[in-house]
């Protein structure tokens, strides 16, 4: 029943316009009027056609969930309406309402649209290459890692895999926002919920289905919707109480011809009428998520996702931002620009190869973009592959392990003078970063690496302290490093040589000074003071997954300028939601005054409601255009 209703809905709306204004003409218009017996009944007939769910909904909310909703009060004022013999006005107020819901309906699913267009296809079917060179096509649950996927031109990626090819022109505008497509080469991740734009290309998949970027990306955007802001919380929260409020003063209004002589019942129960449209709470209770939902429309179109309308608020009232820096601030990819040997009396014969095997047998445990660079560059030398036992990684620190019975390790100077504490490390190198290597408990090489600053970092921090935002460098690199790139950069404050507890103690002291406060990171280390951040901000192609768990906003590409520019798509959205429920407030409240005092009809009441739920929608869906 629920669904044939549903199906024709539309059909008997304009049905019941088509009645109500036979019945207006019937009763301002006609002088040869039809019995009104007539009319109520054709009357009572349209609007069961057009209420009959309402009413259910109405009783259903009231026995059930024991609270009044929007719905009894329509309910209550049409039945009203109908008792005074205001015929067309208790079809009116019906049918605008519904007229509401519809376009509430359009509207939500435009906003929504907006945050869903970010994932164009989830595809529901891989091509599987067999080692035989057959073909089958499966699921993508069924894929397994190792497995070889073969992607047509034009198709979706279904899930994450290294490319065979040695390029392929990509369309990553579904995660990243990005117009131009990328060029992947041999051996790159290519993500899911991308669109192959050349050729045919096989990929190895390196991730299962339900861990691959669409279905990450997809579950953050669920997510999303759980978390509600404080307005929205507020009219939730409102809405509860606030119709059995509007019904109890409904009712006394129309009771006043018993304490004001000479009073017309009459006209007091419509006035009451008139407080119940007006009062409804549907303008508020949807223009305000609204105007949140469609900002985070307007924020994924840049390629930035947020985990709910909540941190649209709180990236709004934001007073402070703090940056780390490997992969955040600097390209993250480290180039290996100076060695030295460091030859003891018991040290022999000590070569740079030497030095680099250890690194590399060190460094190959861990997936820090210092450590990366270091076995890459070790791959070019003559090295040789040792065999490490009892190996212990500091995260921010270093690593240290045992190889036959030397303990050896590497890191930075901080935790090396812990093997080595009569050598004297030099710290004037301010532009590099600095990778200590000791075996024996004796330093026996030095690794300086370059990591230069993203080009868009400048624009970037100069776009936030126009916004007036303080900003802090955050970072375990060395003194040296650290200040230049805070000089360069023109931040408020810099923290060097700090481990992942260091970095969560000093961002606290931060925060403590510019409370709402940001924090921008991508990597492991980071998701401590993600977690302690007001707003958690993981960078770069989806980031680490640890760090793309504790954040509250992911940025899918490496673009910097995303942060100021998802920022100020924040604040615009949040200062028109609440301009927009300080607007529907005080139109309600305008003609609700009208309406006591006998100056406004059932006509300005139904304008009252849906017009102004219709006026609220509109301004709110302007956040769906913010660019």
């Amino acid at each position: 029943m629920k669904e044939l209703y549903e199906r024709y809905e539309k059909k008997l709306l304009s049905l019941s316009a088509v009645v109500m204004f036979f019945l207006i003409y019937e009763k301002y218009i006609a002088t040869d009027v039809i019995d009104f017996k007539i009319q109520a009944v054709i009357a009572f007939l349209a609007y069961l056609l057009i209420a009959s769910d309402i009413i259910i909904a109405a009783f259903t909310t009231l026995f059930k969930q024991r609270r009044m909703s929007e719905q009894f009060l329509m309910m209550v004022a049409t039945f009203g309406a109908f008792g005074l013999g205001d015929l067309p006005e208790a079809l009116a107020v019906m049918i605008f309402y519904k007229v509401g819901e519809i376009f509430e309906e359009y509207a939500q699913g435009k906003a929504r649209n907006e945050i869903t267009n970010l994932v164009k296809l989830k595809p529901t079917q891989v091509r599987v290459i067999k080692d035989d060179g057959t073909e089958s096509v499966v699921k993508p649950r069924q894929v397994k890692i190792g497995d070889t996927i073969k992607v047509l031109a034009g198709e979706a990626i279904a899930i994450d895999g290294n490319l065979i090819e040695d390029t392929a022109a990509i369309d990553t505008s579904a995660l990243t926002g990005e117009s131009e497509p990328r060029l992947y080469t041999k051996g790159q991740s290519v993500p899911s919920g991308c669109i192959n734009c050349g050729k045919v290309i096989t990929l190895t998949v390196n991730t299962l289905s339900k861990n691959s970027s669409i279905t990450r990306l997809l579950n953050l955007i669920e997510d999303a919707t759980a978390n509600k802001s404080k307005p929205e919380n507020l009219i939730r929260r409102f809405a509860v109480w606030y119709t059995p409020i509007v019904v109890g003063a409904a009712c006394l209004l129309s009771l006043a011809p018993m304490v004001i002589p000479n009073a017309q019942w009459g006209d007091w129960i419509e006035r009451a009428l008139v407080f119940l449209v007006v009062s409804c709470p549907c303008a508020l209770v949807l223009s305000v998520p609204l105007s949140f939902f469609g900002g985070m429309g307007s924020i994924s179109k840049i390629g930035v996702i947020v985990k709910g309308s909540i941190h649209i608020e709180t990236l709004a009232k934001l007073k402070g931002i703090g940056f780390d820096k490997t992969g955040t601030l600097t390209h993250g990819k480290f180039k290996v620009v100076n060695t030295k040997i460091f030859e003891r009396f018991d040290e022999k014969d000590l070569s740079v190869e030497t030095v680099f095997s250890i690194a590399k047998a060190l460094e190959q445990n861990s997936t820090h973009p210092i450590a990366l660079s270091i076995v890459e560059h070790a791959k070019t030398l003559n090295t040789q592959d040792l065999t490490l036992t009892e190996v212990h990684e500091i995260a921010g620190l270093g690593i240290e392990a045992k190889l036959g019975e030397e303990t050896v390790a590497i890191g930075k100077a901080k935790f090396i003078q812990s093997f080595d504490k009569d050598f004297t490390f030099d710290n004037t190198t301010a532009d590099k970063t600095q990778i200590y290597v000791s075996r024996g408990n004796h330093v026996i090489g030095l690794i300086e690496l370059f990591d230069e600053l993203k080009e868009d970092a400048y624009e970037m921090i100069s776009s936030l302290n126009h916004m007036g935002l303080k900003t802090c460098l955050i970072t375990g690199d060395k003194k040296g490093v650290a200040i230049a790139i805070a000089d360069k950069l023109k931040l408020s404050k810099v923290f060097y040589e700090q481990s992942p507890e260091d970095k969560l103690n000093n961002f606290k002291k931060f925060k403590e000074s510019n409370t709402p406060s940001a924090f921008t990171g991508d990597g492991l280390n980071d998701a401590p003071v993600l977690s302690s951040a007001d707003v958690g901000i993981a960078m770069g192609d989806i980031g680490s997954a640890s760090a793309v768990e504790a954040a509250d906003v992911v940025i899918m590409h490496d673009d910097l300028k995303a942060i100021p520019k998802t920022i100020d798509l924040a604040r615009r959205t949040y200062h028109l939601a609440i301009s927009n429920m300080y607007l529907v407030m005080l139109i309600k409240v305008g003609i609700l005054l009208l309406g006591a005092l006998g100056f406004a009809n059932i006509w300005l009441a139904i304008f009252g409601d849906v017009g102004v739920l219709i006026l609220a929608v509109l301004n709110a869906m302007r956040t769906m255009r913010f660019k």
